[in-house]
């Protein structure tokens, strides 16, 4: 991560997940801060994501309340042109 500030934190890992990483790092040939970086990275990603879609279905429902309202108020205004 050029030109980036690095901050250390202690994570806590099953051996599991420490397993599989090792065998990812091998394989690879990359170390496991690299692994777990792009990994939060991605995780970050998705959660935003997610965010962003439940916001647009709500914005969506919001402007469809809107629209059924408008139509509401202007349902009777056809019927008053004809004559």
């Amino acid at each position: 991560m050029s030109g980036a500030i690095m901050i250390r934190k202690n994570i806590c890992f099953s051996n599991d997940i420490i397993e599989e990483a090792k065998k990812i790092k091998k394989e690879l040939n990359v170390n496991f801060s690299d692994i777990v970086r792009e990994a939060t990275k991605e995780y970050l990603e998705k959660i935003k994501m997610e965010m962003l879609k439940k916001a647009l279905i709500e914005q969506c429902k919001d402007t469809a309340k809107l629209n059924l309202e408008i139509c509401n108020d202007f349902k009777y205004i056809d019927g008053e042109q004809e004559q």
